[in-house]
Formats: structure tokens, sequence, C-alpha cells
């Protein structure tokens, strides 16, 4: 047990952790705040529901603009830990069991969630409050200013990360082989 620990701690590498973390936060947050200068509507659904209420349905040009930046996350969401993973890979000479690879890819989403937590929702959106992200009709609204709905949606996060990163850890830790199984030849 107490070797299997050991290898674990070896494996792992909170280096990775961070450095990969803080790119997928870096390039979500640009992208984040770069859709929402260009049309803060696009993340309607993201407000609190009076917000949403208050500002009406959301037009067809928002929702058309909202599954290209949809596309865009999930490739960031799934391609920085699917990267992250293999570099950790190729650090541990090409074995990565499928608990440290879920370690892994679990802790780099998760810190973006932080990261979306703590600067785009509880700085950016509450602490500087820019116009550009107040929906229009919706100023001066108090929901702008909770901040235990952006805190619901970090604790929604932490589970909805939990499925994405068995699916990476599971095809990152696989030893894919070409042609036949070293087995299989007789």
């Amino acid at each position: 047990m107490n070797q299997r620990l050991v290898e674990l701690q070896h494996q792992v590498s909170a280096k990775r952790i961070i450095v990969d973390g803080s790119i997928l936060s870096g390039l979500i947050g640009t992208l984040v705040m770069a859709a929402m200068c260009y049309n803060d509507e696009i993340f309607h659904d993201d407000y609190p529901p009076d917000i949403q209420e208050k500002a009406g349905p959301m037009s067809q040009r928002a929702k058309r603009q909202r599954r290209i930046v949809a596309l865009l996350l999930f490739l960031l969401l799934f391609g920085v830990p699917i990267y992250s993973n293999l570099k950790l890979k190729r650090r541990n000479q090409g074995k990565l069991t499928f608990l440290v690879a879920w370690l892994n890819a679990y802790a780099v989403s998760a810190m973006f969630n932080l990261f979306d937590l703590l600067v785009i929702d509880y700085l950016v959106v509450i602490g500087l409050h820019p116009a550009f992200v107040v929906l229009p009709g919706t100023e001066g609204m108090a929901s702008y200013h909770d901040f235990f709905f952006p805190f619901v949606g970090f604790l929604k996060g932490l589970g909805f990360g939990l499925v994405p990163s068995l699916l990476i850890a599971f095809f990152t830790s696989r030893q894919w082989t070409k042609g036949l199984d070293h087995d299989q030849v007789t």
C-alpha cells in the first residue's frame, strides 16, 4: 500500500496542474470576456433567474452566437486537460494510471472553475461591474451583487467536471498500440 502511494505521488504533478489550469483559465477567461464585450446576451442563461426574466428571452442572434462560443468552450474544456494528461504521461515515461489521469484532468478543470468564480464572477461581474456585463433593461438590479448565485454555480461546476474528467482519464491512461497486441502474436 505504501509503495502504491509513493508511486501515485511520483506520477502526480502539482506544477502540471497549476500551469495547465492557468492556461485553461487564461484561454477561457479571454474567450468569455471577449464574448461578453461583443454581446453579453450570449450568456443570458448564466445570469440569475430574476435578471433573465427582466431581460426577456434570448434573441435568435444571441442563440446562434452562443452555439459558437459553446463549441469553443467545449473544445478548450476537453482539449487542455487532454493535453495536460498527455504531457504528464510523457513525463512518466508513457505510464499514466487511470486515477492519476482523472486527478490531473479534474484538478486542471477545477482550477478554471475557481478562476471563473473568483476572477470572472466576483472580481469582474460583481466587483468592477463594467457596463458590458449588464443585460439591457436590467440596470441596477440587486442580483448583480449577489455572491451566493455564482458560488452555487461553482459547486455545480465541481460536480459537472467529474464526468468529462473520467472520460479524459479513460482515453489518456490507456496504452494505445498499433496493429496486434503483443499477446496475440504467436
